[in-house]
């Protein structure tokens, strides 16, 4: 109880929980599908969908926020360095301010949008920010292999072993990203994944994202 207080009293609490929970509902009404459990399956959408909106609005007005943190990396002397930090910001900022869009079109607010066009902007920069992630990721797991390769350990298993004991914050942001990326792919149509699919991944990279929000020292 202690840790759902801790984490409900943040905003990003609240939205990693509610997260988890929807695709919570999105695998188990998929793995559902074909049975004769009509009612729980179409309950189990309409809480998705709640929880969808719910998160939409909770981030309402995060997208300039978000932008406004990536223009203070462009004042780093050393960009290259945090090069994919800052366009992974940007592209997640143009993520967060088209979901915007597409939340003022479902709730009604504004009927002349066009939700399709808007939900399919709103995925491709979810997805760009996500390779950049991948991309700064895999550029430190390089970095770590390298700097390891040029140590005593010279066995590839111990190499492994050094960097999970080492580097865990890395591992489980590297960990979500590798689940997330599914979910823009799929939902653009480049990687046809299952919904069942997609509700374990989510349902995943939910739990890595709520690591570090539990364990600070996770954090990447």
């Amino acid at each position: 109880m202690d840790i759902v207080i801790k984490l409900n009293s943040q905003t990003v609490g609240k939205d990693k929980i509610a997260r988890l929970c929807q695709y919570s509902c999105r695998g188990l009404w998929a793995s559902k599908e074909g049975s004769e459990s009509v009612e729980t399956i179409k309950l189990l959408k309409h809480i998705e969908s709640i929880l969808s909106s719910f998160r939409k609005l909770l981030r309402f007005g995060k997208g300039f926020e978000v932008l406004y943190s990536a223009s203070a990396g462009l004042k780093f002397k050393e960009l290259s360095e945090h090069l994919f930090i800052t366009l992974g910001k940007i592209a997640s900022g143009l993520f967060l301010l088209a979901d915007h869009v597409v939340w003022l079109s479902r709730s009604g607010i504004n009927k002349n949008i066009n939700t399709t066009k808007w939900v399919d902007r709103s995925n491709r920069f979810w997805l760009i920010s996500i390779l950049f992630n991948l991309c700064r990721d895999v550029q430190e797991l390089y970095r770590l292999f390298v700097y390891y390769s040029r140590s005593n350990i010279r066995n590839l298993q111990r190499t492994m072993y050094a960097v999970y004991r080492e580097n865990k914050p890395l591992l489980v942001d590297t960990i979500k990203n590798v689940c997330d990326v599914f979910i823009p792919l799929n939902g653009l149509g480049i990687l046809p994944v299952s919904n069942q699919t997609i509700g374990m991944l989510g349902a995943f990279s939910s739990i890595m994202g709520l690591l570090p929000l539990l364990y600070p020292r996770l954090k990447f």
